[in-house]
């Protein structure tokens, strides 16, 4: 993402805050055993002579010498690719120039981890509903239609983002999950299994389902399941669901 930089900011009460709740700042700033302390997480994005594309809804404030668009399918390669591998074009805020951009605060209890992937001109990456931030502005993007047992099985919704580079250039997106994620990769013959949703995010080149793994009582199995096969990179939060955080 050149020059374009972001910083998550974790965000707490003025002093004077501390004082009118009667909370000792120096030793109760993270922790009271009676008071909720609203601790606020925000995305500071830096641009300098480059762009970004936000989620819908995401801006909190911006300043600079900024330009604001919609970011769409403009152009013959764009729809071409879209048409191709996706069922309908994405549109989004998009921001140009030199300056920052504030994503909307998230309280605490809804904070996110964060992962940077880059992307090179042959990487396609799908995302599930909410995990796609932002990216930088060199990028194809489109939204395909998950499947009716996908859907039941993640919760996810109707839609996930699909985002490559354009050709023969170097864009990177950054994705949100409730628990921290990393990037593995799959190679050919591999299989990756999970009884839960564990995959936040993957490569073209991989294939997904959501089928059943044996049978209940006598015939053992842990009914419907993940499958993952094929050959690419996936984005998976281990300690999803586990209540860690």
């Amino acid at each position: 993402m050149k020059n374009m930089n972001y910083e998550v900011k974790l965000l707490e009460p003025t002093d004077l805050w501390y004082l009118q709740n009667n909370i000792n700042k120096e030793t109760n700033r993270l922790y009271h055993p009676t008071k909720n302390i609203p601790f606020v997480q925000q995305v500071e994005i830096q641009l300098n002579n480059s762009g970004v594309i936000i989620q819908k809804g995401a801006l909190h404030w911006c300043m600079g010498q900024l330009t604001y668009g919609i970011y769409k399918t403009d152009n013959v390669l764009k729809d071409m690719w879209v048409s191709l591998t996706t069922e309908m074009d994405y549109n989004a805020p998009v921001y140009h120039g030199n300056g920052t951009v504030n994503l909307e605060p998230k309280p605490k209890g809804s904070f996110l981890h964060y992962t940077t992937i880059e992307l090179s001109g042959t990487e396609q990456w799908e995302f599930d509903d909410g995990v796609f931030q932002f990216c930088s502005d060199n990028v194809v993007m489109g939204v395909k239609k998950l499947k009716y047992r996908q859907m039941v099985g993640s919760g996810d919704g109707r839609w996930r983002i699909a985002v490559t580079a354009m050709r023969e250039q170097q864009a990177t997106v950054v994705a949100g999950t409730t628990a921290p994620g990393k990037i593995v990769e799959l190679k050919q013959g591999e299989t990756l299994i999970a009884d839960c949703d564990l995959v936040k995010g993957f490569t073209k080149g991989i294939q997904e389902d959501y089928r059943k793994l044996g049978h209940f009582g006598k015939g053992g199995g842990e009914g419907y399941v993940w499958f993952y096969e094929g050959k690419g990179k996936l984005l998976v939060c281990e300690n999803d669901a586990m209540g860690l955080g």
